[in-house]
């Protein structure tokens, strides 16, 4: 038995959130993943992906990260 890899691109069902911190604007990609919620922060790869019981948790989340790397 051989396996194959799936080159095909990934496309998740999601909500853009927008917010922004310090005056600049911010997109956050959120997705649901079974039972809970994960989301990026689009054009930010070193910002890590996030997980929550909510979508608003997910946000939140990945606010205080960008507002904690915004202070170094």
């Amino acid at each position: 038995m051989t396996t194959r890899k799936n080159n095909r691109p990934v496309q998740r069902q999601g909500q853009i959130y927008r917010f922004s911190i310090n005056g600049k604007e911010y997109a956050a990609f959120i997705w649901q993943f079974g039972k809970k919620f994960q989301g990026r922060v689009e054009g930010m790869p070193h910002v890590p992906l996030c997980t929550g019981l909510s979508a608003a948790a997910v946000r939140d989340s990945l606010q205080d990260w960008i507002a904690k790397d915004a202070a170094y």
